[in-house]
């Protein structure tokens, strides 16, 4: 039974190889093998070198394109520095910003649920916030240049305000 099964293995890989090699030795008849893979320019002789080449950047005419300015210029980490003082504001090296488009809400307000159970809806906000920043990289831009400042901010390409809904 296994030497079946070995013969069987075999005889695939086989054919398999005659196949590939009878397709390579037909495109060598055809001329195939000589053309220029799409995407390579015409004349790539001058790009790959056996030894150093002296470039002179002076002769170069590439186009230089300036890089598109950063939507988000303020980089924070939360690590330390940043300390989270109530659902939307926060301190980053000792200036305090706020989020904007999040609601205030005081540390500690206690909520009436639709079902008459009180909650602490001031530190979940609070510490949802902080469960949120912690750790992570920010990158923030100013919407309103007040006291304090009103940020926009997202964490990996997601605004922080849609992550904490």
């Amino acid at each position: 039974m296994v030497r079946q099964i070995a013969i069987l293995l075999f005889q695939i890989a086989l054919a398999i190889g005659l196949g590939i090699s009878g397709i390579r030795i037909a495109s060598l008849v055809n001329g195939e093998a000589t053309s220029v893979p799409a995407g390579l320019a015409a004349n790539t002789e001058l790009l790959w070198t056996t030894s150093p080449v002296r470039v002179d950047p002076l002769r170069q005419n590439y186009e230089r394109i300036p890089t598109p300015p950063d939507l988000y210029p303020l980089k924070m980490h939360a690590d330390q520095r940043l300390r989270v003082i109530s659902s939307s504001r926060f301190t980053f090296k000792g200036e305090e910003f706020r989020l904007a488009g999040v609601e205030e809400i005081e540390r500690n307000r206690v909520c009436t649920g639709p079902d008459g159970r009180r909650y602490a809806c001031g530190l979940n906000a609070f510490k949802a916030l902080q469960n949120r920043l912690r750790g992570r990289y920010l990158e923030c831009r100013v919407v309103e240049a007040s006291s304090p400042s009103s940020l926009e901010c997202r964490i990996n390409g997601q605004d922080v305000r849609a992550l904490l809904q």
